[in-house]
């Protein structure tokens, strides 16, 4: 392919990028990046794959569901199939301004499902100088842009009323499924075009599709100069040090932020003296305790999956911490 060629495969075939959210784009952005041969891939959801996903997430299948498979433990099984010179680094959890500055990649790609996520994303571009490629779905509808604040508009430009868009996270609005691999396609291409030739992307352009009318819309966005993000220059999203436990919006999914850490490598020594299975990762672990699956990370974050409510939540995070305590470091 001439706008590809040689050298072009060469700086694909070195790249690392960052897939945030591996549910409908994710699991598509994420095996298009397989197939065209990136070096590496970073995989950010904390969900797991259940049956009303199928419809719409084409990587998994129902052996994942019935096993209960973590979205990126299940993305990186099917992926490793389909070409294993591919590294592939999965993260069963939220996307957080402690994860981006921990990791280096070449691009994100934006395959979130909620603004709050994307305005981190967003204001950490800002702050740290990198690109990525936003996407969405919402019904027949969705938008694809290349963005990088320093060089164009950034997220707030698109869409003045972010706020209020952050504040209907938690509705939850069907997809059509044909729509989702539009928009994926756009997106895995603005992310080839920006790997293989970064000089020529355009990082004013919005891209919307109307899936069921088939329309394909271009628009010029233009910075705003009262733009909240642009004019601070700093991060206005604060990393949450709370206990408090929290429910990922239209999940069983609870997540709580430790004022502690735990000593994974400790933690996985106790569990397995105790014959509980440990899956161990550089960044967590995860296993099962009292019948429910948890994931611990490097950083102090503990999700734990399936519980009916958060009181049930809480009292599960109780038990567990309760005897883990002693593995506890500053």
């Amino acid at each position: 392919m001439t706008s590809i060629g040689a050298a072009g495969q060469e700086k694909i075939s070195q790249a690392t990028v960052l897939v945030a959210g591996c549910g409908a784009l994710g699991s598509y952005v994420a095996e298009q990046l397989t197939r065209a041969g990136v070096a590496h891939l970073i995989l950010v959801d904390p969900d797991q794959v259940s049956l009303t996903n199928l419809q719409r997430q084409a990587l998994f299948d129902e052996d994942d569901v019935k096993q209960h498979r973590l979205k990126v433990m299940a993305a990186k099984n099917h992926l490793n199939q389909i070409n294993h010179e591919v590294e592939i680094t999965p993260l069963p959890a939220p996307l957080s301004i402690d994860l981006l500055n921990e990791l280096d990649f070449d691009l994100v790609i934006d395959c979130l499902d909620n603004y709050q996520a994307r305005d981190l994303i967003n204001q950490a571009a800002w702050v740290h100088q990198f690109s990525y490629v936003f996407g969405s779905c919402a019904g027949n509808f969705g938008n694809v842009m290349l963005i990088d604040p320093s060089k164009g508009p950034c997220l707030n430009d698109v869409f003045p009323d972010l706020e209020a868009l952050k504040a209907t996270d938690c509705d939850l609005i069907g997809v059509t499924t044909p729509l989702v691999p539009l928009v994926a396609a756009n997106q895995v291409s603005l992310a080839l075009h920006y790997l293989v030739d970064p000089a020529t992307v355009n990082y004013d352009r919005l891209l919307t599709i109307d899936a069921w009318n088939g329309d394909f819309n271009y628009f010029r966005v233009q910075k705003r100069p009262d733009c909240p993000v642009c004019a601070n220059h700093k991060l206005t999203v604060e990393p949450d040090v709370s206990p408090q436990v929290r429910v990922l919006c239209g999940s069983q999914t609870y997540l709580m932020d430790l004022t502690e850490r735990l000593d994974l490598n400790d933690l996985a020594d106790w569990l397995t003296d105790r014959q509980i299975e440990v899956e161990q990762s550089p960044k967590f672990i995860h296993f099962t305790f009292n019948q429910n699956e948890l994931s611990a990370f490097k950083n102090g974050r503990l999700i734990l999956y399936g519980a009916p409510d958060l009181a049930d939540a809480e009292n599960q995070f109780d038990r567990f911490l309760a005897v883990t305590n002693h593995l506890m470091t500053q």
